[in-house]
């Protein structure tokens, strides 16, 4: 025996499509690529306005550019304040990749 088919029911008029609802996933990942854009917007803008240093600095760091007659026990000394020299040398040399304690004019190092 067979069933016969139910009857559809016509769209009524004015009727409305169901609206889209995101899942909860969906709302992360929409969240995620708007932050993204904006970090994006945020970069370029930076760079078209000419923001950037070139480059990070830590903050509370700071050069010297060496003149002639330095040496770097005169300028670890000038930096020292209470702290021993020998350990401001150090720090200097760690600092800037001396093997040595020699320096030369114009050369700039990068002070603890």
């Amino acid at each position: 025996m067979r069933r016969a088919a139910a009857p559809v029911a016509a769209p009524r008029q004015g009727a409305q499509a169901p609206r889209l609802r995101l899942t909860a996933r969906g709302r992360r990942l929409v969240a995620v690529l708007v932050l993204a854009a904006g970090v994006g917007v945020v970069a370029l803008a930076d760079s078209l306005l000419g923001g950037g240093t070139g480059g990070l600095e830590l903050m509370g760091t700071s050069s010297v550019t060496v003149e002639r007659g330095d040496t770097l026990w005169s300028i670890a000394g000038s930096v020292a304040g209470e702290r021993d020299v020998r350990e401001v040398v150090d720090r200097i040399q760690e600092l800037n990749g001396l093997d040595s304690a020699a320096i030369e004019p114009g050369q700039v190092l990068h002070l603890p």
